[in-house]
């Protein structure tokens, strides 16, 4: 195997794991807000609305559907 070929499945691997680490992060805290009793402050809400639920789906719809969008972009370079 050559060194190449090993430096970019390590890489895309690297990348994988810390989408995936930052998808169980996201959604743990997620999680929390849900069924943590009381209310929990006006900063978190709006962090939890706004920055976390969002980053959430977005991670999660990119994770589904990357072998998708990596062909659909290797396809349109092809052309250009």
């Amino acid at each position: 195997m050559s060194t190449a070929t090993f430096g970019r499945t390590t890489r895309g691997k690297r990348i994988r794991d810390r989408q995936r680490l930052a998808h169980l992060v996201t959604g743990a805290l997620l999680i929390l807000y849900v069924y943590l009793p009381g209310q929990p402050s006006p900063v978190l809400q709006a962090a939890i609305r706004w920055v976390v639920l969002p980053l959430l789906v977005i991670d999660g719809l990119l994770m589904w559907q990357w072998p998708r969008l990596r062909r659909w972009a290797r396809a349109r370079a092809q052309r250009s």
